[in-house]
């Protein structure tokens, strides 16, 4: 923990406001200190675009490790649960290329892809999850200063359609194993010239889909060997030139492209630098598991590589011992294996090893659960004075087996793309013994525009904006947040919607001029705002501006429901409140207009409710079970009981509750790639569930 205490020492500037920039109705600016009212729009090395960034890492770090992976021993069936399930034998180690092996892959592929037609503005989408070539295919491609075009792999055939032919993007570099897809969206998408596949693919496959789409289809490797001969040079690049065409999983509509140029990227990755400054160094480990099309990842990815990390990469499914998709006793988890010291975690992530270790704990037996809650009590104490973990008999000796979860060299994490419950913050900072801090962006502002101080223990913050970054409150006369809370005694603080501005800020979103779109022209007069000649994106969210000058996110605009009374009631506020449930899996509350009180659809954790039903003598049938008046009338209470617990007032806690045996995920449809939930979708397929609620 030397590094992050140095960083303690160091980096002790926060936001300030300046006075002189208030205007009516949009309050102060918000600057980080260091930023002396002047974002930084280039990190240290002076490097302006993305390939100026990674050959100055290459040149800084040389023979040093820059990306890992692990090789894919066999692929198996499995009998699970009566069904035929795919786990995964990995190696139980990492193969690495240096930073200038990897450089070198980089411009191999560039040449290829080039050779097959990439240049200026060409449209590459990359449809693959994370994985080593997913950011060297971004590169190479960058070097022909062509346009990544980013499609999620869970979005399915309409997702990749709409990207596709949105941008007329005619190359597609994808996983191998999505080329099933591909097969039945290509014949719809005209500008496809040629498919990269990531890996080799089957044969069979690859020669119907030639035959079918009239497109050319090659693996990388193929690629790289058949264009060894090919004269490439690469194209010269602006900061103003576009990077990538990021398309959102939006919680409603379908995607929107989220235009980012090299200025923008290269602004985040000098605001992440100087936050991590004295805290990361190129000995640290990095394991990129999230999904590479969401911002975050993106971001955080290049920003690594410039700071010279070496970067492993794993899989959700295959992350730790208990993946999903893991072949045990074979293989060990990514975690475990890499033993990383830094990562990135969505809220979701962290919700989920808190229901683990809570599940777990359980079955400690009294002295063992005493222990554990001895040791969360040390750490707490330990939380509210500024301070990391429990104490060192606690952290060696009942902490031990959490920490080797995710390879126990955990030094420091950062949570974002959601608003991270203070309880479970508080937990995972504890059992792990590492800072848990929250960072705060958009897609439209590339991400990193806030992020917490490491010194900086508070629940629910952000931190200051960045030195990349600028932030004023827009005041919301319906929601009654304003500026001028500054001079209410109860409150005592700027509050309002968040705007963000700064050289990291979005151009908008993707228009074709071939294909006009009166909806997203006027969100992007809409959603963007220039006040004095600078350029800031209404973000939605509901900040306010701690007297430290850090910012803490307290509400949401589309997530607000308005009670009969003209109350307002936060349901993401009521969500955190019942993920700390032991029988919750994934909440969602839910508030219909015109009704007297929300309601929660609860998706439950599936042991904890058999475990009810055998308790209770009704069975095993999980579905059943999710209907039964007992178990929907025990859970209630738990999750009343929560709420009351977390002080909600008694309009914010939902008076009724059913239970979604169901678990919602990106894969029908439910959630975004980032794990958000997608109200209006959960809301009309649970149709019957909510209207037995309001009766």
């Amino acid at each position: 923990m030397a590094a992050v205490a140095d960083h303690m020492r160091v980096l002790a500037q926060w936001g300030e406001l300046d006075p002189a920039s208030e205007k009516e109705g949009f309050g102060q600016c918000l600057w980080n200190a260091e930023a002396n009212k002047q974002c930084r729009k280039v990190p240290e090395s002076g490097a302006t675009t993305l390939i100026e960034c990674l050959e100055s890492a290459k040149n800084a770090q040389k023979d040093r490790r820059a990306t890992g992976w692990r090789e894919v021993i066999q692929v198996h069936q499995v009998d699970e649960g009566g069904a035929k399930r795919e786990k995964i034998q990995l190696a139980n180690e990492y193969k690495w290329l240096t930073y200038n092996q990897y450089y070198d892959r980089v411009y191999a592929i560039a040449r290829g892809l080039n050779s097959i037609g990439v240049k200026p503005q060409t449209k590459v989408v990359i449809y693959a999850e994370t994985q080593r070539d997913w950011m060297a295919t971004a590169f190479a491609t960058w070097f022909s200063n062509g346009q990544v075009v980013t499609i999620y792999a869970t979005l399915g055939e309409d997702g990749a359609i709409h990207g596709i032919n949105e941008t007329e993007a005619e190359i597609v570099v994808a996983d191998a194993k999505l080329l099933k897809i591909l097969a039945k969206v290509l014949p719809k998408c005209e500008s496809v010239k040629h498919v990269v596949t990531m890996t080799q693919c089957d044969t069979e496959l690859a020669d119907k889909v030639k035959s079918e789409s009239k497109v050319g289809i090659t693996s990388l490797d193929e690629l790289i060997e058949q264009s060894k001969e090919h004269d490439f040079k690469p194209a010269v690049t602006t900061p103003e030139d576009v990077a990538v065409i990021m398309y959102t999983s939006g919680t409603t509509g379908p995607p929107k492209g989220v235009v980012l140029t090299q200025g923008n990227v290269m602004a985040v990755v000098a605001g992440v630098e100087y936050c991590l400054k004295g805290a990361a160094t190129p000995d640290d480990v990095y394991l990129c598991y999230l999904p590479l099309a969401h911002i975050m990842e993106m971001a955080a990815e290049v920003c690594f590589m410039a700071l010279g990390l070496s970067l492993g990469f794993g899989s959700p499914h295959t992350l730790t011992d208990t993946g999903v998709k893991l072949k045990r006793p074979e293989s060990i988890g990514d975690a475990a294996c890499l033993q990383p010291t830094f990562m990135v975690f969505a809220p979701a992530v962290l919700d989920k090893v808190y229901q683990a270790v809570q599940a777990k704990r359980a079955n400690l037996g009294f002295l063992g659960q005493t222990l554990f809650q001895w040791g969360l009590n040390s750490g707490e104490r330990h939380f509210d004075k500024g301070k990391v973990g429990a104490n060192g008999f606690f952290n060696k000796f009942v902490f031990e087996k959490v920490q080797a979860l995710v390879g126990g060299r955990i030094r420091f994490m950062i949570t974002g793309s959601a608003p991270l419950s203070p309880e479970i913050q508080k937990f995972i900072q504890t059992v792990l013994s590492a800072p848990v801090r929250q960072g705060y962006g958009l897609t439209e502002t590339c991400a990193g525009s806030c992020i917490g101080f490491w010194g900086d223990n508070s629940t629910g913050c952000v931190g200051p904006p960045t030195v990349s970054a600028v932030i004023r409150l827009a005041d919301w006369p319906e929601g009654n947040y304003k500026n001028a809370d500054l001079e209410n005694p109860e409150i005592g603080m700027r509050r309002g919607e968040i705007l963000i501005g700064g050289p990291a800020v979005s151009t908008g979103y993707f228009i074709n001029p071939k294909k006009p779109n009166d909806e997203l022209a006027l969100k992007n007069k809409e959603d963007w705002i220039e006040i004095d000649g600078a350029r800031f994106f209404r973000t939605g969210d509901i900040g306010q501006i701690k007297p430290d000058g850090s910012i803490q996110i307290i509400d949401r605009k589309k997530d607000l429901w308005k009670g009969p009374n003209g109350e307002y009631v936060a349901l993401t506020k009521v969500e955190a409140a019942l993920k700390l449930v032991e029988f919750v899996d994934m909440p969602m509350c839910y508030g219909k207009v015109g009704a007297e009180w929300p309601i929660a659809l609860i998706c439950p954790q599936k042991a904890r409710i058999l475990a009810l039903g055998k308790e209770l003598g009704l069975g095993d049938d999980f579905e059943k079970l999710c209907l039964e008046e007992k178990v929907v009338t025990q859970v209630s209470d738990a999750c009343k009981k929560a709420c009351k617990e977390q002080k909600l007032v008694a309009f914010e806690i939902p008076v009724k509750y059913a239970l979604i045996a169901d678990l919602w995920t990106p894969e029908n449809d439910m959630l975004t790639a980032a794990m958000k939930l997608k109200r209006p979708l959960i809301a009309t397929k649970h149709k019957d569930a909510i209207d037995r609620c309001f009766v």
